[in-house]
């Protein structure tokens, strides 16, 4: 009888000892990321389609960037590696609408769009309207028409969270204004585990174990 209390109480403390095990079994999960996206990391020559060189491009993790997302040459988004204000950016043919699109690709993420530059080429200034729709609500969530000069550019802050992504567009001069310096960042939520493979060897411990305790459970009620 003494001998059977001993093996319930091994069994029992191993199934504990197996849930802790359980428990340890790392979880990980994705932080937010920042991501500043330059025109000038890119690698192109001057006047090249980005989308169609590198479409794509500043993508990572769950965030998809497309600068081309009507698929339209006039609005398509062209890299230009100096002269905006002192730095690179992208403009496009019409200069109306020049438009760059962030998507969330996955569930259970959300994308924060930070803030992106906006330069004027060459010596002169100019106004330039933008707009940010949030795709989520489908509705314009920024909107402003500032001035914008060759010798200092504008940083526009954006701040704001969306699970399905983003759409800028700029113009109605968007051959002399450009866009660079995308921030961005992510937040994903889903777990991805990483089982602890336990030896064969336990596996049988416990079985034997599990067989003891019923056979010497049978032989206690057969007394």
């Amino acid at each position: 009888m003494k001998f059977s209390i001993y093996l319930s109480d091994v069994f029992s403390n191993m199934w504990k000892s197996l849930v802790l095990i359980f428990f340890l079994i790392p979880f990980n999960v994705a932080n937010a990321t920042s991501t500043i996206v330059k025109v000038e990391d890119m690698g192109l020559p001057n006047w090249t389609i980005i989308e169609r060189e590198v479409p794509g491009f500043g993508s990572n993790g769950p965030i998809t960037l497309d600068w081309d997302p009507f698929n339209d040459f006039f609005t398509e988004l062209i890299a230009w590696n100096h002269g905006y204000s002192g730095k690179g950016a992208a403009f496009c043919w019409h200069g109306e609408n020049c438009a760059l699109k962030l998507s969330v690709a996955e569930e259970n993420a959300t994308l924060m769009l930070e803030s992106f530059f906006l330069g004027f080429y060459g010596v002169g200034e100019g106004y330039v309207e933008f707009s940010v729709f949030d795709l989520e609500s489908d509705t314009r969530i920024l909107t402003d028409t500032p001035l914008v000069t060759g010798s200092d550019g504008l940083d526009i802050f954006v701040n704001a969270v969306s699970s399905v992504g983003f759409l800028i567009l700029f113009g109605p001069d968007g051959y002399s204004m450009g866009i660079n310096d995308i921030t961005y960042s992510y937040q994903s939520s889903n777990f991805i585990v990483h089982p602890v493979p336990i030896p064969a060897a336990s596996w049988l411990f416990v079985s034997g174990l599990i067989g003891l305790l019923c056979f010497t459970r049978q032989t206690s009620s057969e007394i």
